[in-house]
């Protein structure tokens, strides 16, 4: 008597290649997604900056002449100094999920946090006239010491109502001379 579902057998190794595949798929995409979310993750940073500067920051990272490497608690602590430009010893901080702290610091020691925006429609209408980090930025830029790219994060202190001037000081800084 003839077989009533031709294939069965065949169907069922289909079925179960099918289910082998689809399991090292899921097992993969767990694999990509650890790495983005757990390996790749930048380190957290805390930002010291002297009381009152407003203008545009530049962090040159890999600086032989840069500032050595500070942590506290796992955390990356970089001094900015008076003119806004901080050359340090640590690598560019790449990585998912970026976790930034920006302090105004006074000579005795004292902090006030401020707050940072990476989109100005964010702002509070309330807001527009209090100190604020924004346009923060990742940049690599050429030399004129003719050594490869170096790579700087900015950013800009200072109020919101000021924004199209400090932003235009920011875009006018020249990276390849620092």
């Amino acid at each position: 008597m003839p077989e009533l579902v031709p294939g069965v057998k065949g169907m069922r190794k289909m079925f179960f290649a099918l289910g082998v595949l689809l399991g090292a798929m899921v097992v993969a995409a767990g694999f990509v997604l650890a790495d983005w979310l757990i390996f790749s993750r930048a380190e957290a940073e805390i930002h010291l900056i002297p009381d009152g500067y407003v203008g545009p920051v530049v962090i040159a990272f890999d600086r032989e002449d840069g500032e050595p490497k500070k942590y506290e608690n796992k955390t990356r602590i970089y001094g900015i100094t008076p003119n806004g430009v901080l050359k340090t010893r640590f690598p560019k901080n790449d990585g998912t999920n970026h976790v930034w702290k920006f302090y105004y610091t006074k000579a005795d020691g004292t902090k006030r946090e401020l707050p940072y925006f990476l989109d100005l429609r964010e702002v509070p209408a309330g807001n527009k006239d209090a100190v604020a980090i924004y346009s923060l930025a990742s940049m690599s830029a050429p030399s004129n010491r003719g050594a490869s790219d170096r790579s700087f994060f900015t950013y800009v202190v200072g109020k919101v109502t000021d924004s199209k001037s400090l932003i235009d000081k920011q875009h006018n800084i020249n990276f390849s001379d620092l």
